[in-house]
């Protein structure tokens, strides 16, 4: 903790003359060796408290939660302090309220912790200068989430989904009677807003190790609660995919992923991802999306000549993984992301099967999808890698790996040749032309933009000659 923000607690308890625990996430991230951004504090009369510590370092007031009386202070830096009304006639109380025992533990700021003499032992629940009244350090050392009691996730259903998020951000497994526990409380679930839910699910996604943790919210019955869009999925191509059929085949598409995005740890591509979209850094989206790319398959199913196809899957599944975004109360651009990326999943594929690619594709490619046309080829290998070993990444030799190579290499080093500058605008060529607005437009912008791609197109003059041709074109179809 920074020395002027302690010394600034020390004086307003002092002035206030009531003790002030420092609690929870901070002090489990302490003993991780975990550097902390946010900090969370448990006194009485909390919101007195924070209202001076703000005036005190010249930062912002909020107001979190004022039926539980929960205040925040939000320093110049970025950090966090908030600030909670101790739960209870202690702070031994207020611990017995938490959800795991390595978020049940304090550490006092405003006297010291016992004293003992030579040979005594510490008091009850305190451990190594610690208030840890469950074991939570004992916890950390095993590297396990062990719920404080059963009762926990009743009074809190969204904890049930706190404990996957916890093991993925610790890298913990979860105790087998806390995931009994679980089981047993997972429709809880369906009580909790949506938008609770959104943050916790996108908190978890951020982290590695998520596709393990899937699998076993899977089998405690947790994703069908979060996600019942995805229950056909189970049922689907099973004779192809194996127990768990197109669901299964999600999930190790996330595993993929996330070994790809293990490997690319430096580079544009690597700051691409960690690029932030609602708070959270992209990469937490891609996962997301790729778990979701296949949603449309159930409803697309069909026997043909003996095998089972998925004709415009992508694109049912773009809907539908929009709407599961909708309902999570998704902002816009999270729910665009979603459909992007989904509707686009086979579109590396299809580039990789054509003869040869040329620049107008790459162009088009990355005219539609933009910036995120990266993570699509990202989430396309990892969907592509489900089908073949892993091991052809680094041999080069698959179509669909080089094509993605390919991609990923034309938007960072040739993108101003493939996505050139407009040499001409709408209204230009509609003056040019003669032409009315309308779609139209758009498509013989297109052409132009794809001529320009090919180099064949650098004046006003040229542009207006290509559309025309397109236009001609596109009077013949009609």
């Amino acid at each position: 903790m920074n020395p002027n923000l302690r010394d600034v607690l020390l004086t307003v308890a002092k002035r206030r003359q009531q003790p002030i625990w420092l609690v929870g996430g901070p002090v489990r991230d302490s003993l991780l060796g975990v550097p902390c951004k946010d900090w969370d504090f448990v006194c009485r009369q909390a919101r007195p408290w924070a209202v001076q510590i703000a005036k005190a370092l010249h930062a912002k007031f909020i107001v979190l939660d004022e039926e539980n009386r929960i205040y925040r202070v939000v320093l110049p830096g970025g950090e966090n302090l908030d600030f909670a009304e101790l739960q209870g006639r202690s702070i031994q109380e207020d611990l017995g309220r938490r959800d795991f025992t390595i978020n049940a533990m304090a550490v006092p700021l405003t006297r010291a912790t016992p004293s003992l003499s030579q040979g005594e032992r510490a008091p009850a629940g305190w451990v190594r200068g610690i208030l840890d009244p469950f074991g939570g350090q004992k916890d950390l050392k095993r590297k396990v989430i062990r719920s404080v009691y059963e009762r926990v996730f009743p009074d809190d259903p969204l904890r049930v989904l706190r404990a996957f998020r916890f093991a993925v951000q610790c890298g913990f497994s979860i105790e087998t009677r806390t995931l009994s526990w679980i089981k047993k409380h997972r429709e809880g679930l369906e009580k909790v807003s949506a938008e609770r839910i959104r943050e916790e699910l996108i908190r978890f996604w951020k982290h590695s190790g998520t596709a393990s943790a899937l699998r076993l919210m899977d089998k405690s019955g947790v994703l069908r609660v979060l996600f019942p869009e995805m229950e056909a999925c189970r049922r689907t191509a099973v004779s192809y995919y194996g127990k768990g059929g197109v669901l299964r085949h999600s999930i190790d598409t996330v595993e993929n992923l996330e070994w790809i995005l293990g490997r690319i740890q430096s580079g544009q591509t690597a700051e691409y991802l960690r690029v932030q979209v609602g708070g959270f850094p992209r990469l937490a989206w891609l996962k997301w999306a790729a778990f979701l790319h296949d949603i449309g398959k159930p409803a697309t199913a069909k026997m043909m000549k003996g095998r089972l196809r998925f004709f415009e899957h992508e694109h049912v599944g773009a809907g539908i993984a929009m709407t599961v975004g909708r309902r999570l109360r998704l902002s816009r651009q999270e729910v665009h992301l979603f459909g992007l990326w989904v509707r686009n999943h086979m579109r590396t594929g299809s580039l990789a099967a054509a003869p040869r690619i040329t620049e107008k594709a790459l162009s088009r490619f990355f005219r539609d999808l933009g910036e995120d046309g990266v993570g699509m080829v990202l989430l396309s290998l990892a969907d592509h890698y489900t089908y073949l070993k892993r091991t052809l990444w680094d041999k080069g030799k698959d179509p669909v790996d080089k094509m993605g190579r390919r991609l990923l290499n034309a938007y960072f080093h040739e993108r101003a040749k493939l996505l050139p500058e407009r040499v001409i605008d709408g209204h230009q060529l509609m003056k040019a032309l003669r032409l009315k607005p309308g779609p139209l437009i758009g498509k013989l912008l297109d052409a132009v933009q794809d001529a320009q791609a090919e180099g064949k197109v650098s004046t006003i003059e040229e542009a207006v000659e290509v559309a025309r041709k397109s236009l001609k074109r596109q009077e013949v179809k009609r």
